[in-house]
């Protein structure tokens, strides 16, 4: 990681970005693992090199099933790049020092399909050097919006009391032409949920609670959030996926099981 992204201020409220696949054995050292075992109050004797294996899987799985965009997230996080550029076009340092961190956290398949959009043009991505620079910024903000947009068209707006209707511009985003509905919100996160509680299953023997609660926080819930805070995931959502797991399980649990022919 560049020395110069700690200096970087946190003006604006972007999502954190995401560890890198690379740094799983790193941030998830056995150190950090004992931890979590303490977290999730282990039962004396149990495998905790196994534990650890299974949360590095885990987060691995997470990981790269987040890096894998559908198209309607990919056209989110274009549209979402966009006007970050559009803010840091005013010439605010605030804006372009979170133009500069959202690049760098861009996800994957957005920078390769960037990528592939302008490498026939001759353009690449500016670098967060270049966009933080006050030498250089304008420029890069400028190549920027190039990078993410190839111009625009007059469009017709609302119907006017006379009958004429308003014209406005609106910008040509490079975003697949074709936007089908993709993967609900959230599921990576759920999937998480569930790897993790397997993990949990393994080294306890016994199946994480159905519920969980905001206040009172049990073993499993601490240890989801911190195994979320560690990948880069706000764990504000731990709980109601937690209860949304819980609820599935249940649900499946009720489900007449077929006997014997």
């Amino acid at each position: 990681m560049p020395a110069e992204r700690k200096a970087i201020p946190r003006g604006y409220s972007e999502r954190r970005p995401l560890i890198a696949l690379g740094d799983v054995e790193r941030i998830f050292d056995d150190a950090t693992v004992l931890k979590l075992a303490k977290t999730a109050k282990l039962p004396a004797g149990a495998d905790a090199a196994r534990f650890g294996e299974s949360i590095r899987v885990a987060v691995r799985i997470f990981l790269q099933t987040k890096a894998k965009l559908d198209p309607p997230r990919l056209k989110a996080e274009i549209e979402r790049l966009y006007q970050l550029n559009r803010r840091a076009e005013g010439g605010s340092d605030r804006a372009a020092h979170a133009l500069a961190r959202a690049v760098v956290a861009m996800p994957a398949d957005v920078r390769q399909w960037l990528i592939s959009c302008n490498t026939p043009h001759g353009r690449n991505i500016p670098t967060e050097a270049e966009l933080l620079s006050l030498a250089t910024r304008q420029s890069a903000v400028a190549r920027l919006r190039l990078v993410l947009s190839y111009g625009g068209g007059t469009v017709a707006g609302r119907k006017r009391a006379g009958g004429q209707r308003s014209r406005s511009f609106k910008t040509l985003l490079r975003v697949p032409a074709k936007v089908e509905r993709g993967r609900p919100r959230g599921e990576a996160e759920r999937e998480f949920v569930q790897w993790l509680a397997t993990s949990y299953l393994e080294a306890t023997g016994q199946s994480p609670p159905y519920t969980a609660h905001h206040r009172v926080r049990g073993p499993f819930t601490r240890f989801v959030c911190e195994c979320f805070e560690l990948v880069g995931v706000p764990s504000g959502s731990v709980t109601r996926l937690i209860n949304q797991f819980g609820s599935a399980r249940r649900e499946v649990a009720s489900r007449p099981h077929a006997g014997p022919e």
